[in-house]
């Protein structure tokens, strides 16, 4: 049985993908990510997360390979007329300095346990 989101949470793209694959075996939904989060955590049924949540996630674990339709790149938008700005510049250089220091994780290349 799976987990599935309802409401506003039901419009993201994994919650699209999982109504339109095994929407028929859908058994308990939950009103937004962190909600279907934990009932997965707690033993409600199977569901589908970003891998760098699930895979850091230690109560869960990784039943399948990354849904290729799911992938997507991710981009930092700053104003450009702000972009140059100390502050901006630097939370902007975190970011980045972070997603390149856990590359497997959001890429999903962290095994199946």
């Amino acid at each position: 049985m799976f987990v599935g989101a309802t409401g506003e949470a039901a419009n993201i793209a994994s919650a699209r993908w999982l109504q339109a694959h095994h929407g028929d075996r859908i058994a308990v939904r939950g009103n937004n990510t962190h909600s279907v989060r934990e009932l997965v955590a707690a033993g409600a049924g199977l569901s589908i997360f970003p891998c760098f949540v699930g895979d850091s996630d230690p109560r869960l674990v990784r039943v399948a390979q990354p849904i290729p339709e799911l992938e997507t790149d991710q981009w930092i938008v700053t104003h450009h007329e702000e972009r140059h700005a100390p502050p901006v510049r630097k939370v902007a250089d975190r970011i980045t300095a972070l997603m390149r220091a856990h590359q497997p994780l959001f890429r999903g290349e962290t095994p199946i346990r």
